[in-house]
């Protein structure tokens, strides 16, 4: 049976289906953002996808950032079970990170960013669950579906911190943990760990020089987290105007309020691009004088925009096109990219 392929840039909350189910040895691997302000965010898996009645979940994973803790639990018949609780939380507000599941006979390993953080017993037979869901505080770049001796039939993750494919050479010889719940977690972790250490030296020494995130051939509409921009951030977006379009507009926002700090509007209908910023739901004033027009209905472009001290400055196919002075500040509330309208997008790159 081939693989799920991946599912990029999914619209949060997700609810979808796990072809084939769930096997001992599958893996689900889900790659994104927690934004800063976030409260809260879960991960189900199961039993099909009604909402009433409610459909049975396996395994509830509910990171609580307003409680300090993670709760894991089991949603039967309407009915939740015992609660089980863990104070640390392992992935901090704007951070990336990758959650691992992987499925067990007896059950549910999960590993946070090549670290072993939790196993929870099953308490439904896995062989139930057809359907994941991501709910909550998250912004969500891939998830993607791994057995074990099977290589993973898709491209690169969708942001390169930490890179998905070297599972299969931790788990193809066979399963690395023990049929016993009384396995060794020392071992355990040690063996996830060591698919990261290349990934955890780039994370050490972004630091410095902060991770670049490449998303390939999202979805339009298409949004992105972003983290607090800083001065210098470049964003860039290659994409192609469809043949015969009405408008499309790439928006920088503030998550949290939802205020527009830039929206670029290219309207063929009015043989313009808009821009304009929007505060406290009140638009401003639009600025449209260019040198040139630069989407041709059709044609690829690439747009790309560097975040200045004191504007925007925008560029589409090297070629200057204009400076948008900072009407929202300060600049570190500006957390989202939104691209919407009659385009279809190659990369996206910040």
């Amino acid at each position: 049976m081939a693989e799920q392929q991946p599912i990029y840039n999914p619209i949060i909350p997700f609810t979808g289906a796990i072809f084939g189910g769930l096997q001992d040895g599958k893996m689900m691997v889900i790659q994104g953002q927690v934004p800063g302000h976030a409260k809260r965010f879960a991960v189900d898996f199961q039993c099909g996808s009604s909402l009433k009645p409610r459909a049975d979940v396996a395994f509830h994973f509910n990171l609580r950032y307003d409680e300090g803790t993670v709760v894991c639990n089991t949603l039967e018949q309407e009915c939740w079970g015992a609660e089980e609780r863990k104070s640390h939380l392992p992935i901090s507000r704007g951070s990336y990170f990758e959650l691992i599941f992987n499925v067990r006979s007896y059950c549910f390993q999960v590993s946070v960013n090549g670290q072993h953080y939790i196993d929870y017993n099953h308490r439904l037979s896995y062989n139930r669950v057809d359907t994941l869901k991501v709910s909550g505080d998250v912004h969500v770049n891939a998830i993607t579906f791994q057995s074990l001796n099977v290589h993973p039939a898709y491209a690169p993750p969708a942001y390169t911190p930490v890179q998905a494919a070297n599972l299969q050479s931790v788990f193809a010889s066979g399963p690395v943990f023990s049929s016993s719940p009384q396995y060794n977690k020392g071992i355990a972790s040690q063996l996830a760990a060591e698919c990261f250490v290349s990934a955890a030296g780039r994370r050490n020494r972004s630091k410095k020089s902060p991770t670049q995130v490449t998303v390939s051939c999202p979805t339009v509409p298409y949004q992105a987290y972003l983290g607090s921009i800083r001065p210098q951030q470049q964003i860039k977006v290659v994409g192609t105007v469809k043949p015969k379009p009405y408008r499309f507009t790439i928006n920088l926002k503030t998550g949290y309020s939802n205020n527009i700090a830039l929206h670029i509007n290219q309207r063929f209908d009015e043989n313009a691009v808009v821009r304009n910023s929007c505060i406290n739901q009140s638009w401003g004033t639009e600025e449209r004088s260019l040198p040139f027009l630069p989407f041709v209905p059709g044609q690829t472009f690439e747009l790309l925009l560097v975040v200045q001290p004191n504007c925007y400055k925008i560029s589409v196919n090297g070629r200057h096109l204009f400076n948008y002075n900072h009407r929202l500040q300060p600049l570190n509330q500006v957390d989202q990219l939104e691209v919407t309208g009659d385009i279809s997008l190659s990369l996206v790159q910040y």
